[in-house]
């Protein structure tokens, strides 16, 4: 059980990496816009009357997020960084919120939107922990300077500290059903493993993008296949096939690098994503899953495993042409006597595949 656990731990964690860097993609969209809509609306509110020092603070808002957004990608712990540019922005529109009147301040109302992105940011504890910080941020710029002004305003205030809080409680219910849907629809519930839909996903994403292996662009598909299996399940039955299939799930996942990616396509049938990958990484990976699925013996059953390695060609990925050339060289893993690894280059292949390898998507469902 607790290898298991491991396996789904890891798996969820790619997943919640995958989603944070795709939500702050869809944001940075609209950022720039929603901190301009502000802005005109509190100069045409009345910017002479309380100042300007609220522009540079909004400024250094944008651009933290700018920082954040150039170097998560590259990270190893992207929600450090999101986390870190969500910070600065509550301090920043507390800093706004004392320049400008404290609790008289027309931008008071703009703590909640911090608290907008609770919910797609961060996790339950991490929600709980940024509401406080909000709110800590509220009573610190609006009632801590002036406690006489804030009593006189109270009902401003509570009703501003009243959004904030309903604001958290709404978005993280939304996010719960997202997240939800999500893992329904992208994990494969008897492996833990991704599913098509999240491969269809993912692949719509890499195609495209560029390919230099000399500066670390590259790409590599490894299509695995288990053996003989439907041997396993006349043989054992199909609860055995079923405990092989978690098993060597685990025991794939677990030997593959941080960033990699792993998806179950259709029956005993496996695809690796190897981002930076060339021929001989790809093919030095391949083996340690080839070595570790066979002696591994997942519940006593002695199984192998035959992989097809491709990898981009120069310039950007075409992720068709990587799947047509992976299959083709899983089938000559196969041809060639099972528990083989078969690189595309190995076989003569090139961009254009042979007419007799049958596509991925019309074989094994």
């Amino acid at each position: 059980m607790g290898k298991k656990r491991d396996t789904l731990v890891s798996i969820h964690e790619e997943a919640r990496r995958e989603r944070l860097l795709d939500m702050e993609d869809r944001l940075r969209r609209y950022r720039f816009a929603c901190f301009a809509i502000l802005a005109l609306a509190l100069g045409l509110g009345g910017g002479s009357s309380i100042g300007y020092w609220w522009i540079a603070l909004l400024g250094l808002g944008l651009l933290g997020f700018a920082i954040a957004d150039r170097f998560m990608r590259q990270s190893a712990h992207p929600a450090l960084w999101v986390a870190g540019a969500w910070a600065a922005l509550p301090a920043l529109l507390g800093a706004s919120v004392l320049v400008t009147g404290g609790a008289t301040s027309p931008v008071l109302i703009w703590l909640a939107l911090p608290a907008v992105t609770l919910g797609f940011r961060f996790e339950p504890r991490g929600m709980i922990a940024g509401t406080i910080y909000v709110l800590a941020v509220f009573l610190l710029s609006a009632v801590a300077p002036d406690p006489q002004a804030a009593w006189d305003e109270r009902q401003t205030l509570i009703a501003v500290a009243a959004l904030i809080v309903s604001t958290v409680i709404l978005s993280g219910a939304l996010v719960e059903s997202d997240r939800a849907h999500r893992r329904r629809s992208t994990l494969d519930p008897l492996t833990g493993l991704f599913n098509r839909n999240a491969l269809e996903q993912r692949l719509s994403e890499l195609d495209g993008q560029p390919c230099e292996p000399v500066e670390g662009l590259s790409h590599a598909f490894l299509l695995c296949d288990l053996d003989h299996f439907k041997r396993v399940n006349d043989q054992f039955g199909h609860a055995a096939g079923d405990a092989v299939l978690q098993d060597v799930a685990y025991t794939m996942r677990a030997a593959l690098r941080a960033g990699d990616s792993i998806y179950r396509v259709g029956g005993e049938e496996i695809l690796v994503m190897l981002p930076g990958a060339g021929h001989a990484g790809a093919t030095e990976i391949a083996e340690r899953l080839r070595i570790a699925v066979r002696e591994r013996r997942p519940v006593g059953v002695p199984v192998s495993l035959s992989i097809g390695v491709a990898v981009a060609e120069p310039s950007f990925v075409d992720t068709e042409d990587l799947l047509a050339r992976a299959d083709a060289a899983l089938y000559a893993a196969k041809a060639g006597g099972r528990d083989l690894i078969y690189v595309d280059s190995e076989i003569g292949l090139t961009a254009e595949v042979p007419v007799a390898a049958e596509p991925l998507a019309e074989r094994r469902q």
